[in-house]
């Protein structure tokens, strides 16, 4: 807790200067402790152990200061249970006495245990692929318990919208002069000299979208405008190659940092003009097209839903298991709904093994054709429920064929579940690339242990 009073020794003289212990008794059967015991740390500890070391922590004992993997696995696990940020678990750990159980710290006499930029390196160190073995685990764990019906598997797309703007031309090629334009000027801070040219070009570049958004009337005058931005935007590539190519292998940290922001601005723009080009002649939006310079991941994704034809973000096949555990694995913009129920598989043997199988798959329309049925009947699925399309029969008798409806509804609404304040799979606060890609696992993986943590005491109550 806080040194903060309410008053000082002068005016209340039993008031105490120095801090005082407090000795609370916590009930083992408080959820997260019930929780804690059913966990298997020994896998827990292996799998992040590993994820730590290949990120560079001293796991090992090597000289140097340790990495600390019996306070950080406990202290990780519980930051994905509160979902919480890294500044966010700080305070929870300074204050909740039932946290210091958790992690094995209910006697350290020191107020804080670690401070938010430690506990944020533990957590980017385990990295999408730790993220993922955890969940595997959970899952695993969840079935040992038999919360998990391992006979059937129903899956369907989604996509996680970025906390963006809506997109348009001018704006994307804006982020990308300012993103230009800091690099430069990171680069003329270190002594390079010849980048007043291209310092010019970007500031051209902002005064012309300025220019479209505040002064053109009529879709005659913003495509012309829109066409100046693009050359603009030519030129200013044009003058930042030969300070990239220069420049790329210089040993200095700074140098090499904005060089590479200025390789990345180079590689969107490959693709970003060509979609842009064929909006301005044909007024048809690119496939796939890049929404934003910074996450060049992020596409523009065509749902066909009511009210929301197109979602901006990255998509993601996200699976089902009976009992309400999920596993989730980001795909490719607009990627073929054909192969998603062979790919839900997949990850459904990531989990239970190469020869595991289940009994039931289920998913929408999206997913009929008759490769997919066959190559699910040759991998030994019995009861194939995709909904066909058109006057196609079903492959299941009418008794699953309501089975396959009401799975097909819990999908819908566990995936509306994570979509909501307290998991926030949609609108993630992460910028950086390496953690964004973390946010969606994370956001799974905090559903499952929570999942995890009501059924065992509902079990045992």
């Amino acid at each position: 807790m806080k040194d903060c009073s309410h008053c000082t020794v002068e005016v209340c003289p039993e008031t105490r200067e120095t801090l005082e212990t407090v000795s609370i008794e916590v009930s083992p059967n408080h959820p997260l402790l019930q929780l804690k015991r059913a966990l298997p740390w020994v896998a827990l500890f292996e799998v992040m152990s590993r994820h730590w070391r290949e990120a560079g922590k001293n796991v090992e004992g090597r000289p140097g200061l340790p990495w600390d993997v019996s306070l950080y696995v406990p202290l990780v696990v519980l930051m994905l249970i509160k979902n919480f940020d890294a500044r966010r678990m700080e305070a929870y750990l300074a204050e909740n006495v039932v946290a210091r159980v958790f992690i094995d710290r209910q006697a350290e006499a020191t107020r804080q245990i670690r401070d938010h930029s430690n506990i944020a390196r533990a957590y980017v160190a385990l990295g999408q692929a730790g993220l993922d073995e955890v969940n595997q685990l959970v899952g695993q764990e969840a079935h040992r318990f038999g919360f998990v019906d391992a006979g059937v598997l129903s899956s369907d797309t989604t996509a996680q919208e970025l906390p963006i703007g809506s997109p348009n031309e001018p704006g994307i090629l804006r982020g990308l002069a300012q993103r230009g334009g800091r690099a430069l000027r990171q680069l003329k801070t270190r002594g390079v000299w010849g980048l007043d040219t291209a310092l010019t070009q970007v500031q051209t570049v902002l005064r012309s979208v300025k220019e479209h958004h505040l002064f053109t009337q009529g879709k005659a005058e913003k495509r012309e405008v829109l066409t100046r931005i693009l050359r603009e935007v030519g030129q200013l590539m044009v003058e930042t190659r030969p300070v990239l190519e220069r420049w790329a292998q210089s040993p200095d940290r700074v140098i090499q940092n904005a060089t590479a922001t200025l390789a990345s601005m180079h590689d969107v723009i490959t693709s970003l003009i060509g979609q842009i080009v064929q909006w301005v002649t044909t007024g048809v939006v690119a496939k796939d097209k890049i929404i934003h310079v910074g996450i060049p991941q992020a596409r523009a994704i065509v749902r066909n839903k009511a009210g929301k034809k197109v979602e901006f973000g990255l998509a993601y096949l996200i699976s089902r298991l009976g009992g309400g555990y999920l596993f989730g694995t980001r795909i490719e913009a607009n990627a073929d709904e054909k192969t998603m129920p062979l790919q839900a598989l997949a990850g459904y043997r990531t989990i239970f093994g190469p020869e595991a199988t289940p009994e039931l798959v289920v998913y929408d329309r999206g997913g009929d054709a008759t490769h997919t049925r066959e190559q699910l009947a040759q991998e030994g699925v019995k009861q194939i429920g995709i909904q066909p399309k058109g006057q196609r029969a079903w492959q299941v008798a009418e008794a699953v064929r309501d089975q396959v409806r009401s799975e097909r509804g819990q999908t819908e609404g566990i995936i509306g579940t994570l979509k909501s304040d307290k998991y926030k799979f949609n609108k993630p606060k992460e910028r950086l690339w390496q953690t964004l890609e973390m946010a969606g696992p994370k956001s799974i993986l905090s559903f499952n242990l929570n999942k995890l943590m009501r059924d065992i005491v509902d079990l045992r109550s």
